[in-house]
């Protein structure tokens, strides 16, 4: 069965959204979210649930690298939910601290923004 339009709609709002952590800007990646949203940041991890901790967390992380680049290699999307499996490749100064994680995210999408943005380590 095809995507429905609003599938469609969800699947490209998370693709732009993998796109752009190559910009490096947290406070751009915040305006995918919904109000409020929650981020779980690793498996286990604290679950962020403000723009303000996010830009927090994820900024000075950011700053720090020479380039980001998120591959989506497959992704799927059921009603508000998308699911896609990815390289995230983050590039340090110093190639020594390069790190590509193999990632399979899970994001509830309602209204156009990302509410529910969970990820987990394939390895």
């Amino acid at each position: 069965m095809p995507p429905t339009p609003d599938e469609q709609a969800n699947e490209e709002l998370v693709n732009r959204f993998c796109q752009d952590w190559a910009k490096r800007d947290a406070a751009l990646l915040t305006t995918y979210f919904a109000q409020p949203f929650e981020y779980m940041v690793w498996e286990g991890g604290p679950v962020i649930t403000t723009n303000e901790a996010f830009i927090e967390q994820m900024g000075p992380f950011l700053t720090k690298l020479k380039a980001v680049d998120w591959v989506v290699v497959r992704s799927q999307v059921i009603g508000p939910m998308v699911i896609n499996e990815r390289i995230d490749h983050f590039y340090a100064h110093n190639s020594t601290f390069d790190n590509h994680p193999h990632i399979a995210g899970l994001f509830i999408v309602r209204s156009g923004k990302i509410a529910v943005w969970r990820d987990y380590n394939m390895r």
